[in-house]
């Protein structure tokens, strides 16, 4: 095995192109005689051999054979001019091998020469074949030059991959070898070696250098070449190694554009099998008859197999009575020590709620920038002198809807402070300015709750009651345009100020002041997917209003019919398409909506709205998906005052825009009091210039009538009235007397409920929206009895007696409780000042809290 420090693929590079070529260079070199060649031969015969040829064979050859077998004339490619000593005929044995031959053939000396006598030939052929015997004895065992050839390609493509324990192919481009004529191709002379067979070597060693991983202590191959492959190789390996006792839970599901998969997954402990495991050999564990090694190789054949050092752990964390107290374990301890499956799965609900408190995941992305995570999975610790806690109470208030025994419907809070497991006299906790936070509202203190709900009901009661006298003043108030006297006309309809007002903003009369509408949709767009006739008005994600000024239907991609109008929504903007009445009368409104993208995405919602001043009024709403047609209408008899708006809102689903491209349409007929009647068509007023303006006008010459604009798809800004409520059908009716009977049915719908109604009916959605205190009467309310409490220090109503028949109320908690020490905790002087808002308990305790539900 190789073993050294290298510092780049450079250097790994240089030093595999040695050790290659070490292996694949020809040489050759003689083999040198062993001491023992010969050992057996008499020194003497070479020495008579020697004076022999000297005196004897010598002359022989000058005689008979350098005549043809001369240096220069050297016929037949045998050279004996040469041999003019016995050392120079040892050194080349096997030309006398030929001499030999060739005289036994009687080739030499050739016929035409000069012969040698029998006796002479004679003795010349026992001298060679003499000389031939001791050369063969003196050399017994030595096999002569011995070729050191290189590996042929498939011995060199196996001892790559045995060195380095990948199955790398470096000989792939090399030429195919050739065979000798004994038919192998591992035989040395027929391993042929060239300058383009050593740059073959040379390229093979520089793919191999790049399949080599730099170590801190060496260096390993790797079937990849890139750093990328070379991590995820290593990460891989370390994941089949933890696969083996980890399982595939705890991951969470993600929908990405309909797209369902899980994150996070895997590498979690299969603990209920652990604790299976522990607790069917708990006996012979306790005993010593059983180890732990013994239960995990028992495990091996499953998956996830167990870890014998886990299987230990665990049990010594649970069994040992030693160990000291934990405020983790103890409770684990406890369960452990009841042997049932209900202990078993209490325990592991245990852990899992204390590895989501104590563990958090990371984000991707972020692991090891500065001051980011330095892994993906990070202990926190719950130990916190001080916590901020918020609890959204909409799920709390639409789980607990069953009347409490104020008969009421209400939810419950519980503030519960523990020990932290110690049991130690003295705890103390803080709650520290506990309060109801709502957006748009002042924050409400615990403290303060008990005697503004009092106030609150006793406002509701006196706003209810009076509710049919405000509809009337209310119907008086719209019936001029001038500026409405809110106290004189309350004083006239013997109905609190305060409280006509709240109707009359509530429903856009006398002080509502104009529409307001959302931000313009101000970017022009022409030549729309490259036809002349598709223009319109865009801003980013899509959001825009188009209009098809031709005869021709075409895509962009999304149907464009003839003398139409499109719009198409953000991800979290509506588009609204608004007509401004200029005009004070009565409307019929009708129309159509339809997906003009049908092939793909997943629609859009639709909404028809009446705007008046902060006051909406739905008419109409569904949804547009697939290709059908929705029509909407006739909406008959709506009343519109001058610059009231009537809103066409397309919005899109799940936050989802893609091919929400939406044909629209709308058609307004208004009778005016004179008689005379009026019409606009969304489509004819549009389509032809769009790009005329926005606002734009319409065809009977009134100015700034149509509007583009986007609003946010969630959360709007005025409340709107249910369509088909009293309320709604009061705000229609022209008829006096008709609209006196609505109002007295509203004002029973208030003060009694809406009895038997179904839980999504329009009068049951006005009602919650009526008595909510986040609703319009009930919020101006709230925020007066806050103003009121910070100018006066106190929340009781003038001339309003909050506790008539309210005083059994149970909300909130006694005023007395807050700003001071527990009584009986004992280190009152200890300790510092409790603030006035802030609640002080003895731990442990629990406090119930109670709030009416809406």
């Amino acid at each position: 095995m190789l073993i050294c420090l290298v510092r780049s693929h450079a250097a790994v590079a240089a030093l595999l192109t040695a050790c290659l070529l070490s292996d694949a260079v020809l040489a050759t070199q003689p083999s040198p005689v062993s001491e023992q060649d010969g050992a057996g031969l008499p020194a003497s015969v070479f020495t008579e051999l020697s004076r022999s040829f000297d005196q004897e064979q010598l002359p022989l050859l000058k005689q008979f054979c350098l005549d043809c077998h001369s240096t220069s004339e050297m016929q037949g490619e045998l050279d004996l001019e040469t041999f003019n000593s016995f050392d120079a005929v040892r050194r080349h044995p096997a030309v006398w091998q030929k001499v030999v031959e060739m005289i036994d053939n009687g080739e030499m000396p050739p016929k035409d020469s000069a012969q040698l006598s029998v006796r002479d030939r004679k003795q010349f052929r026992n001298w060679v074949q003499e000389f031939l015997n001791a050369e063969a004895l003196a050399s017994a065992g030595d096999p002569g030059p011995v070729v050191l050839r290189r590996l042929n390609n498939a011995e060199f493509t196996y001892t790559i991959q045995d060195l380095t324990g990948v199955p790398l192919e470096p000989a792939r481009e090399f030429p195919v070898d050739s065979a000798s004529g004994e038919g192998f191709t591992n035989t040395g002379s027929s391993l042929v070696m060239s300058p383009a067979m050593i740059t073959k070597y040379l390229d093979a060693a520089r793919e191999i250098s790049s399949h080599a991983v730099l170590l801190p202590q060496g260096f390993r191959f790797s079937k990849f070449h890139t750093r990328r492959d070379f991590t995820n190789e290593m990460l891989d390996q370390i994941r089949s190694f933890y696969a083996r006792y980890t399982d595939s839970s705890g991951g969470d599901q993600v929908n990405l554009q309909g797209i369902v998969f899980n994150t996070n997954g895997g590498g979690r402990l299969p603990l209920e099998k652990y604790l299976t495991a522990l607790l069917e050999n708990r006996a012979g564990l306790r005993a010593g008859s059983v180890t732990f090694e013994q239960i995990a190789l028992a495990s091996a054949n499953n998956s996830p197999q167990l870890s014998a050092r886990y299987l230990q752990t665990l049990w010594e964390s649970l069994e040992d009575a030693d160990r000291p107290d934990s405020l983790l374990l103890n409770n684990l301890r406890a369960a452990w020590h009841h042997d049932s499956p209900e202990a078993r799965s209490e325990i592991l609900q245990q852990v899992a709620r204390w590895q989501s408190a104590l563990w958090q995941f990371t984000t991707v992305g972020h692991i090891g920038k500065v001051n980011g995570p330095t892994s993906w999975l990070e202990p926190v610790s719950p130990i916190v002198s001080r916590q901020d806690i918020r609890l959204p109470l909409s799920a709390l208030a639409a789980a607990q809807l069953a009347p409490g025994e104020s008969g009421q419907r209400e939810i419950s809070l519980y503030l519960v402070a523990g020990d932290a497991g110690t049991s130690s006299s003295g705890d103390v906790v803080v709650w520290e300015r506990p309060r109801l936070v709502a957006a748009g509202r002042p924050d409400l203190l615990l403290r303060d709750v008990r005697d503004v709900t009092r106030e609150l009901a006793a406002h509701r009661q006196q706003l209810f009651s009076t509710a049919e006298r405000c509809l009337a003043a209310a119907s008086r108030a719209s019936e001029t345009s001038q500026t409405t006297d809110i106290h004189a006309l309350a004083k006239e309809f013997s109905v609190d100020a305060a409280s006509l007002t709240a109707w009359l903003d509530y429903m856009g009369i006398g002080s509502a002041g104009p529409v307001r509408l959302g931000t313009p949709i101000g970017r022009k767009m022409e030549n729309g997917a490259g036809y002349a006739f598709i223009s319109g008005w865009h801003e980013d994600d899509a959001l825009s209003i188009v209009a098809n000024s031709s005869d021709q239907h075409v895509r962009i991609p999304g149907n464009m019919k003839p003398h139409s109008i499109a719009v198409h929504p953000a991800p979290t903007l509506s588009v609204v398409v608004g007509w401004k009445s200029p005009v004070t009368g009565t409307l019929n409104i009708e129309g159509a909506v339809q997906h003009a993208h049908p092939e793909c995405g997943n629609g859009t919602a639709w909404t028809i709205e009446l705007r008046r001043g902060n006051t909406r009024q739905r008419l109409a709403a569904g949804i547009s998906h697939g290709a059908t047609v929705i029509p909407y209408g006739p909406l008959e008899d709506i009343a519109v005052r001058q610059n009231d708006v009537v809103c066409l809102i397309i919005s899109p689903r799940d936050g989802n825009h893609s091919c929400d491209l939406t044909s629209i349409d709308m058609t307004l007929n208004s009778s005016l009091p004179d008689g005379t009647t009026l019409q606009w068509n969304m489509a004819s007023d549009l389509s032809p210039d769009l790009l005329a303006g926005n606002p734009h006008a319409d065809q009977h010459g009134h100015l700034d009538v149509w509007h583009f604009f986007s609003e946010p798809a969630t959360g709007s800004t005025g409340h709107v009235i249910p369509a088909g409520s009293l309320l709604a059908k009061w705000q229609s009716e022209a008829d006096s007397i008709k609209r006196s009977l609505l109002a007295a049915q509203l004002q029973n719908l208030l003060q009694n409920g809406p009895q038997n109604a179904p839980g999504d009916s329009p009068d049951a959605i006005l009602y919650q929206q009526l008595t909510s205190l986040s609703g319009p009467l009930m919020s101006s309310a709230l925020q007066m009895i806050s103003v009121r409490e910070r100018s006066t220090g106190s929340s009781s109503a003038n001339g309003v007696n909050a506790d008539e028949g309210l005083e059994g109320l149970p909300w909130g908690l006694d005023r007395s409780k807050f700003g001071a020490h527990p009584a009986d905790n004992g280190l009152s002087q200890d300790l510092p000042a409790v603030e006035s808002a802030s609640l002080c308990v003895a731990a442990p305790s629990v406090l119930e809290v109670r709030l009416p539900a809406d």
